[in-house]
């Protein structure tokens, strides 16, 4: 027997589907009316209204709009306040419960090198060799980023006689050895003493916590940490002091942070005729509330001294960043870096032979700037233009120390250094919390409150308005599927 399909015509097809679409879209109409004249938000009611004249709706559909739009610009308003000015910088100055840092002081000797040390590797060297290399030990020994001038070196040959990864300790070794005699403190406390490598070459460095870091024969010790090692002072030590005797016949002195480092270039004093040698450091200190830790970096737009961004210290600092950028540089420009930086696995220490590039960049190294010289380069890539564009960010807490004042009392056969802190500080600056997510939260809340009248339950209202149309669609299609699966599962056990 034949079966007989009827075949729908189209334009049946069509109408039908165009019927389905419009009964469906007016149930979705019906629905969003239902709930929004319902809501708790204000002017929603008064829009799906349709009891009300349409002249009214329209009245209340702007009015809402313009609600939105006054919500839009107060909440930017308060966005880019979180964003540009959350800190306040605010004054303390309950002092006598505050303890400062005393400077930590660093003696840099134009004479860097002990003469019996110094004696001893050339007789061992000429021994082995039959070179004399004391020109070479010499140079080793007194070159730094200031003094570039020592490079007239003999031929390359013989500068291959001693690998460019030990000058850092051959520096080292054949610096002046500090003697127990040249140093008092009074009153008679415990204060640190490293030898340390610096851009100015090696240096004896007092009451420091992060000299130890610089000290050539710990550069390769991967458990070397970050330790507070300093002096603290209360306002009842104003007279501590540290005196330095016979130290050397010439030397530069630093005063700097226990937590920072010091770069070629600061300001220092030259200490190099008999006499007595007095000053005294005015201390700047800056503190962060505990609250500052919990704020991300890009709105507080300073770093504490735990949230390092090298892999060369354990510890952050202004100068350290900045030291970074200048040895990227060298990398970029010579291919290498000098052996007074510490270096990492895969960076080339520089022969003495290389650091001529030093002497030929050392304007743009030393200012962190490319020149039009520069620009001739082939490859500029990564050149800093200025120091900003090395992106470093001041330390939240930090102790600034400036010299207040000085004296000089000429005396025969004596070189005396003191250094005391001129006067305790009676303020200081706090870093605060101004303005944080908790007040834009709030904040946002009164100015939504304000304009249209939601509260956190309006709001889920209108997700849970708008949540339920998807999920509706979806049961609908899983509900067909089914059916299409389960007509499908039934033919074919009728086959």
């Amino acid at each position: 027997m034949l079966g007989i399909t009827l075949k729908e015509k189209p334009t049946f097809k069509k109408k039908r589907d165009n019927y389905a679409r419009r009964l469906k879209t007016k149930k979705l109409i019906n629905y969003l009316q239902s709930e929004l004249r319902t809501s708790t938000t204000h002017g929603l009611a008064y829009i799906a209204n349709t009891e009300i004249h349409w002249t009214e709706r329209v009245f209340w559909a702007f009015c809402f709009l313009g609600s939105c739009v006054i919500i839009f610009f107060l909440l930017s308003a308060q966005y880019t306040r979180l964003v540009e000015a959350p800190i306040v910088m605010s004054v303390d100055k309950d002092y006598f419960n505050w303890n400062v840092s005393y400077p930590a002081i660093m003696l840099c000797p134009v004479r860097k090198i002990d003469d019996q040390v110094l004696t001893d590797y050339v007789n061992k060297t000429f021994n082995a060799t039959g070179e004399n290399l004391e020109s070479y030990y010499t140079a080793i020994s007194s070159v730094s980023l200031g003094s570039l001038n020592v490079l007239d070196l003999p031929p390359p040959e013989i500068l291959k006689l001693i690998r460019p990864e030990d000058y850092a300790t051959i520096a080292a070794n054949l610096f002046k050895k500090f003697k127990n005699n040249t140093l008092t403190t009074k009153p008679e406390w415990p204060i640190t003493l490293d030898a340390t490598m610096t851009e100015m070459g090696m240096c004896h460095i007092l009451n420091s916590n992060v000299a130890v870091l610089d000290d050539p024969h710990k550069w390769k010790d991967r458990s070397l940490k970050y330790t507070k090692r300093s002096i603290d002072l209360s306002v009842h030590d104003i007279d501590f002091f540290v005196q330095v005797l016979n130290y050397a016949e010439s030397y530069k002195v630093y005063t700097v942070s226990p937590d920072e480092i010091t770069l070629s270039g600061a300001p220092s004093l030259t200490f190099d005729t008999e006499g007595f040698l007095s000053f005294g450091v005015h201390i700047t200190s800056t503190k962060a509330s505990p609250d500052l830790k919990g704020i991300p970096l890009h709105l507080r737009k300073c770093r504490f001294i735990y949230e390092t961004d090298s892999s060369r210290y354990p510890i952050y600092s202004y100068n350290r960043c900045l030291l970074e950028c200048r040895i990227k540089m060298i990398l970029k420009l010579c291919g290498c870096i000098p052996h007074f930086y510490k270096p990492l696995d895969g960076e080339r220490v520089c022969s003495l032979e290389e650091l001529v590039c030093l002497r030929e960049y050392k304007k743009e190294i030393m200012t962190l700037s490319i020149t039009n010289e520069t620009r001739k380069l082939d490859e500029i890539e990564g050149l800093p233009r200025s120091s900003r564009d090395c992106g470093c960010l001041g330390n939240c807490e930090e102790d600034v120390f400036k010299n207040d004042h000085e004296s000089f009392l000429p005396q025969s056969r004596m070189n005396r250094l003191k250094v005391s802190v001129a006067s305790f500080p009676k303020v200081r600056v706090m870093r605060e919390i101004i303005f944080s997510f908790y007040d834009l939260f709030l904040r946002s809340g009164g100015v939504v409150n304000l304009c249209i009248g939601t509260s956190v339950i309006s709001i889920m209202e209108l997700i849970m308005t708008a949540l339920r149309i998807p999920i509706y669609e979806i049961m609908q299609i899983s509900k067909a599927l089914a059916q299409i699966y389960k007509a499908a599962d039934s033919k074919d056990v009728s086959n």
